[in-house]
């Protein structure tokens, strides 16, 4: 009696068991196949959400020179991704040999496919031709984007850089707001090309091409815009100034205090000799000016005080004469 109870029991141990099993393996599938469904929707919302999302422009893929380098990825020869941004920039630097200078210069920003939008040369004065030259160049040069961060670098190679300064200006939000405002006007544009060519009387017919020029004109205001800012952006301009020295400036940071005194001593005689040369070629400029005035001042002192001896000569004898 005793063993048949206790089969009655295991049996009914082994079917709780089972029961609990079946419904943690059901459990499992359920939520698997929610899951799934969730999964699923999801996906389908996405979908849609991206048929229906507008279409992003584009963005410009980086220069591989300036997006990648030996170290890792460089922050500051990159250009940002997604972004309109017209830099601006201005380099002054001195040299010993200027003609070699500027060729070299000149030379560089060619080879890596800027050019040079404006140059100006000046020379010496016509006042000193007694002293050496001293000439300096102004470049206004058009550099690829991705060359621009390291321009002022590189030019160190070619004279002694004094100072450089940068400017960007993002113009993102406006060249893409333009670029949508262009695609609206397209749109219209075709739909009065449209209308236009269902219209029957001449009034409709006058008035849609009044509409088509108006959007004719607009629509090439905006995309002159876009090449000009497209221009922009694609080639940065930067404007370097090029003196010649005899003597280029000592680095402030490598400079002593000795250093400092003996360039202020050496500053001080110059600007004693200066002066001095500037005195004797004011004298000298100041020879034609004696010979012509000084003659004429003492013939016209003479004829004074002849006139004047004359004048009381007269009021004497008119004198005289009363008496």
């Amino acid at each position: 009696m005793k063993n048949k109870w206790y089969s009655v029991k295991l049996i009914l141990i082994q079917f709780l068991i089972f029961s609990m099993l079946f419904m943690i393996t059901g459990c499992g599938s359920n939520d698997n196949s929610m899951y799934e469904n969730d999964t699923a929707g999801s996906a389908e919302e996405r979908s849609m959400e991206g048929e229906m999302a507008p279409a992003e422009p584009a963005s410009p893929a980086p220069d591989s020179d300036a997006s990648l380098s030996g170290d890792g990825f460089s922050l500051g020869q990159t250009v940002e991704i997604g972004h309109k941004i017209i830099y601006s920039g201005e380099v002054m630097m001195e040299t010993l040999t200027f003609e070699e200078s500027v060729e070299q210069i000149q030379h560089y920003v060619n080879d890596i496919g800027g050019f040079a939008e404006s140059s100006f040369v000046e020379g010496r004065r016509i006042m000193e031709t007694s002293r050496p030259p001293r000439r300096t160049a102004v470049f206004t040069f058009r550099i690829p984007q991705q060359r621009f961060h390291t321009f002022s670098e590189n030019l160190k190679e070619f004279g002694n850089v004094l100072s450089s300064s940068t400017h960007g200006e993002n113009i993102t939000e406006r060249y893409f707001d333009t670029e949508a405002r262009l695609e609206s006007l397209v749109i219209q544009q075709e739909r009065m090309l449209s209308l236009l060519e269902r219209a029957e009387n001449i009034e409709d017919i006058l008035r849609i091409e009044s509409e088509l020029t108006n959007l004719r004109y607009q629509i090439e205001n905006l995309t002159g815009t876009l090449q000009k800012w497209d221009n922009l952006v694609q080639f940065s301009t930067i404007r370097v100034e090029v003196r010649e020295v005899d003597q280029e400036t000592p680095d402030p940071e490598t400079a002593t205090w000795f250093d400092e005194i003996g360039e202020a001593f050496k500053d001080s005689v110059l600007a004693v000799i200066k002066t001095l040369q500037n005195i004797v070629i004011f004298l000298i400029m100041a020879v034609p000016f004696a010979l012509i005035f000084i003659p004429v001042f003492f013939i016209l002192q003479k004829l004074y005080h002849l006139y004047r001896n004359r004048k009381n000569k007269n009021k004497t004898s008119d004198d005289n004469q009363q008496q």
